[in-house]
């Protein structure tokens, strides 16, 4: 995926931070999933981050949607040149700009968003920027 990616997207660098995460968790359910956007408001939490693991194996069927390849095709039409990582508890998605040079992470809305028209909102520069905004409470 990532040199399917660099590949499309010449400029587009994965953050180190979360290739790390990937290489350590390769999806899952975070503990720390809180996060307020730059409006102030609360945003659903993360419900899970999208994983790579090879579908034929998965023991539970139910984690193939949160393939990011799975996930990302089904949406492909109405997210525009962002990448998925995580989905929400509302359906919302935290993406990645492939079409910048940054890793910047913006969240994504699955109900404003229509074919070839995503809508979006900047959360932070960096993957690593977005981490430091998570919390374990809705506070």
């Amino acid at each position: 995926m990532k040199s399917m990616i660099q590949n499309d997207y010449l400029g587009f660098r994965f953050d180190p931070e979360y290739v790390h995460l990937l290489q350590r968790c390769n999806g899952g359910e975070p503990v720390t999933k809180y996060f307020r956007a730059p409006s102030g408001l609360l945003a659903p939490p993360i419900e899970r981050f999208l994983h790579y693991a090879q579908l034929s194996s998965l023991t539970d069927r139910s984690l193939a949607f949160f393939h990011a390849n799975v996930f990302w095709s089904a949406l492909d039409d109405r997210l525009g040149k962002l990448l998925p990582f995580a989905v929400l508890g509302n359906n919302d998605a935290l993406c990645f700009d492939c079409s910048s040079k940054s890793s910047a992470v913006f969240l994504w809305s699955n109900e404003n968003s229509v074919e070839d028209a995503p809508s979006y909102e900047r959360i932070s520069d960096s993957f690593g920027e977005f981490c430091e905004l998570l919390s374990s409470t809705p506070s």
